[in-house]
C-alpha cells in the first residue's frame, strides 16, 4: 500500500532540492559549450592562419627552387661547353 504522504514528501525534495540543483548543472553544460565554442572557433581560425602561412612559404620555395633549377641548367650548359673546347683543343689535328 502507498503512503500519499511519503510520496508528496519525496516530491517535494526533487522539486526543492534536486531540480534547482540539474537546473545549475544544466547552466553550468550551456556554459562550458560555450567556452568549447569560443575555443573550436579561436582554434579554426589559428588553422586557418597556419594554412594560409603553408602555402605561402610553398610559394616562395616554389619560386626559389625554380631560380636554382635555371641556374643549375645554365652552369650545366657552360660546363658542357667548356669540356667541349678543352676536348676539341686536345684532340690532334
Amino acid at each position: 500500500m502507498e503512503n500519499p504522504q511519503m510520496l508528496d514528501e519525496i516530491k517535494e525534495f526533487f522539486q526543492s532540492f534536486l531540480a534547482p540543483q540539474l537546473e545549475g548543472i544544466r547552466g553550468d553544460i550551456r556554459a562550458v559549450d560555450a567556452k568549447i565554442g569560443a575555443v573550436d572557433s579561436k582554434l579554426e581560425s589559428y588553422r586557418r592562419e597556419l594554412l594560409a602561412e603553408v602555402r605561402r612559404v610553398e610559394e616562395k620555395m616554389d619560386v626559389r627552387l625554380g631560380a636554382m633549377d635555371q641556374k643549375i641548367e645554365f652552369l650545366r650548359k657552360e660546363l658542357i661547353a667548356e669540356v667541349r673546347l678543352t676536348v676539341a683543343g686536345t684532340k690532334p689535328s
